[in-house]
């Protein structure tokens, strides 16, 4: 179980940067509704593989395993948060063009 937490924290670190990229930078010019769809799918996926391996880790700490769960842990805050902050600049951005 730990090597699949492991391979959910880097695909998770993964679709960040792409979430990132597509939402944020938007340095690949793919138009308005492939931005909407590959970056609301990144960023839906990205929450979804680093909420499971959160979930992961959490088990097997329950269970008394501990090896090898922290740097699983810190990487899929890590990306939760940078998540987040994207969510809030992209709000924050929509409410100013709006209001």
């Amino acid at each position: 179980m730990l090597f699949i937490a492991r391979t959910l924290a880097v695909l998770s670190f993964l679709l960040t940067l792409v979430a990132i990229e597509i939402i944020s930078l938007q340095y690949l010019p793919i138009g308005f509704e492939a931005t909407g769809v590959f970056g609301g799918y990144s960023f839906l996926l990205a929450t979804v593989t680093a909420l499971s391996a959160l979930a992961i880790v959490i088990e097997r700490s329950r269970l008394g395993r501990s090896g090898g769960l922290a740097l699983v842990a810190v990487s899929c805050s890590t990306c939760l948060l940078a998540l987040a902050l994207l969510l809030a600049e992209f709000l924050l951005e929509a409410w100013r063009h709006f209001s």
